[in-house]
């Protein structure tokens, strides 16, 4: 944008240009806080999960998933860096995803095992409760690609559906941090 006219009257504009940027990215800073970013936690329809430190995330739906009244069901990804999540194999990250449909077709221990990664390693499917929910565990160690895979199912409380959730945790971290990011996924 050019401003002419007096130098005096393009300082003022220019300072009150400076000022409604600043605002607009007050605002954007204040809607962060309140979709609960700043808080720790993120929400996609009835999913809510805390976000590891220095963690961020995005999405609102699971693509190919749709409810009965043929909404997508909720998801998201988390991550240092989202959008290089899925396309980077060295940036940790999880998918969280909930199914109704999931659900009414197979159990928890039925959708991870039908997540077998073929040129991996896979350790023994383990269970764990976390926050309320049983989950059924699936660790392997893969030669290409990301160099540790989990896959995780359990059943969301009620009749909510099937949590899944994939994740490529973070370099030298075990089983402890999967335990800690699981413990953070809640429905209502």
């Amino acid at each position: 944008m050019v401003v002419r006219g007096r130098p005096a009257r393009r300082r003022l504009v220019a300072v009150g240009l400076g000022v409604v940027a600043l605002a607009a990215l007050g605002a954007t800073a204040g809607d962060a806080a309140i979709a609960g970013r700043d808080a720790g936690t993120w929400t996609s329809g009835s999913v809510t999960v805390a976000l590891p430190a220095g963690w961020r995330a995005t999405g609102t739906g699971w693509a190919g998933q749709y409810d009965a009244d043929g909404r997508l069901e909720p998801a998201l990804v988390m991550s240092p860096d989202p959008d290089r999540w899925a396309a980077d194999p060295t940036v940790p990250g999880a998918f969280v995803g909930l199914s109704a449909g999931i659900a009414a077709r197979t159990t928890p221990a039925g959708f991870v095992a039908e997540r077998p990664h073929a040129d991996c390693v896979a350790a023994p499917t383990r269970h764990t409760r976390q926050a309320g929910i049983d989950w059924v565990v699936a660790w392997f160690t893969c030669p290409r690609g990301r160099p540790v895979l989990v896959e995780a199912a359990g059943l969301g409380p009620g009749r909510a559906g099937l949590l899944y959730v994939q994740v490529a945790p973070p370099a030298g971290s075990g089983p402890d941090f999967v335990d800690s990011l699981l413990a953070g996924v809640a429905v209502r």
